[in-house]
């Protein structure tokens, strides 16, 4: 009897040694009584400047790992994205997941859902003990808290997305204004080193800009002092703005709240747009000069203030002279260094019906081990504190990368397609001679109380 208990023993051993290692136990799992965690979705996602073939491989890697999720990615012309957000959520047809800029996440909060607490989604893993079997499991993940991010990236990102305690979106990646230069033009004037700041902008003008009697440029030093022929005209504005001591932060615009921020916002005025007077030593620009990127590409500016992807476009055009990048031009004698930033953030949209996978998308994708793919493929700068060492190192993306610790931005209102408006048709009435700058700063207050407009919320 002993020996047939022993041989019953054994054999029930060997036969739940063999359910185990076939996989029997794991694929075995309390949440088939709850179809509807596993169903197939698919998450809708939305940018501009990313093409599906940049995007391919973090979202195949997520796919990969999720067997039940699908991503498609649109991407769409930047003149008619938010028309096309707009009309589909109107249809119940908008995306899951969209990027949108970080100036307008304020404006876009209410039509979003934060990063939840926890968040539950299907996944698949490798168990079991002799035999490692790939399963599907429901898996709990912990949110980001708004320290984590504080932590993770750099200060602006912390500063823009977070609202209320709350994380309302995670970017890819972070831009920041840097100087292109022409190292021939400068090589031709006998300069020896590219400007530092604003100082030797200002000294450098006359030795590198050629005009006619009639004042027509035909080279230029600076792509300043204008609006619509000059990319990104409000960020290179507002960075001399900033780099001017102008108290802008805040959740109202009141740069004249001193008497000494009043005065240096006047400057900053004055700074830009001396640079389209004739007549002055630093002229450099006018509404007539063609569109500045084109110019610096075709040799003839010798300065262009830009971001990474402006460089991308430049190296595709395999340009005929010597040209680098360099960190954009602080205020001589200033402590620190500030720069401006420019970047894009993933945001869950509230009326998605898949909220828990589109927030592990974008907190999976956008984390460092999965993210730094995509940087490097794509050649850009980062937002997490973790990758700027290695980024130092590499020559295309350096000096973006070194400026991302100290980025910033200051616009807070709900408009800032209108903010740009406004500022625009400040800078040419100063320079057409529309207005004065007067001492009672009349042009200032109206200014800032158009600025101030676009901080009011919307009534919808």
């Amino acid at each position: 009897m002993l020996v047939k208990r022993k041989i019953k023993l054994s054999t029930l051993c060997l036969l739940v040694i063999l359910i185990i290692n076939s996989g029997f136990s794991c694929k075995w799992n309390p949440f088939r009584s709850d179809p509807e965690l596993y169903e197939p979705v698919t998450l809708e996602y939305w940018g501009v400047w990313d093409t599906p073939e940049q995007l391919q491989t973090l979202i195949t890697d997520y796919t990969q790992s999720h067997p039940t999720v699908k991503v498609n990615y649109r991407n769409f012309r930047y003149e008619e994205y938010e028309r096309k957000l707009l009309e589909a959520w109107a249809d119940d047809r908008g995306p899951d997941v969209f990027a949108i800029p970080s100036t307008w996440l304020k404006s876009y909060k209410s039509r979003l859902v934060p990063m939840p607490d926890t968040h539950q989604i299907p996944i698949y893993e490798l168990q079991g003990t002799l035999k490692k079997e790939q399963v599907t499991v429901l898996k709990t993940f912990r949110g980001l808290s708004a320290n984590e991010v504080k932590n993770q990236y750099v200060s602006v990102v912390y500063d823009d997305v977070i609202m209320d305690g709350q994380v309302y979106g995670l970017p890819y990646y972070l831009d920041t204004l840097a100087t292109f230069y022409n190292i021939d033009l400068l090589t031709q004037a006998g300069i020896a080193e590219p400007i530092d700041d604003f100082f030797d902008l200002v000294e450098q003008a006359p030795r590198l800009t050629k005009v006619t009697d009639s004042n027509r440029i035909i080279q230029s030093a600076v792509a300043l002092g204008g609006t619509q022929n000059i990319p990104r005209f409000f960020d290179i504005f507002s960075s001399i703005m900033l780099q001017n001591g102008v108290e802008a932060d805040g959740s109202h615009f009141d740069p004249l709240a001193s008497r000494e921020s009043a005065t240096r916002l006047a400057q900053a005025f004055g700074f830009y747009t001396d640079f389209s007077r004739p007549g002055k030593a630093s002229y450099s620009w006018n509404s007539e000069a063609e569109d500045a990127l084109e110019m610096f590409a075709n040799g003839r500016l010798a300065y262009f203030f830009g971001y990474s992807y402006h460089a991308d476009q430049l190296r595709s055009r395999n340009l005929q002279f010597d040209w680098d990048i360099k960190n954009f031009p602080q205020t001589r004698g200033a402590q620190g260094t500030k720069y401006y930033a420019d970047y894009w953030i993933n945001v869950v949209a509230k009326k998605s019906k898949n909220t828990d996978a589109a927030w592990n998308f974008i907190q999976s994708t956008a984390a460092e081990d999965k993210v730094k793919i995509y940087l490097e493929a794509n050649k850009r700068p980062t937002a997490l504190r973790s990758l700027i060492d290695a980024q130092l190192e590499d020559y295309e993306i350096a000096t973006f990368t070194s400026q991302v610790l100290t980025a910033s931005n200051w616009y807070n209102g709900y408009n800032i397609a209108l903010a740009e408006k406004y500022t625009r048709e400040i800078i040419d009435d100063l320079v057409s001679g529309k207005m004065v700058m007067d001492k009672e700063g009349t042009v200032l207050e109206l200014f800032v109380n158009k600025i101030n407009q676009t901080y009011v919320p919307p009534s919808n």
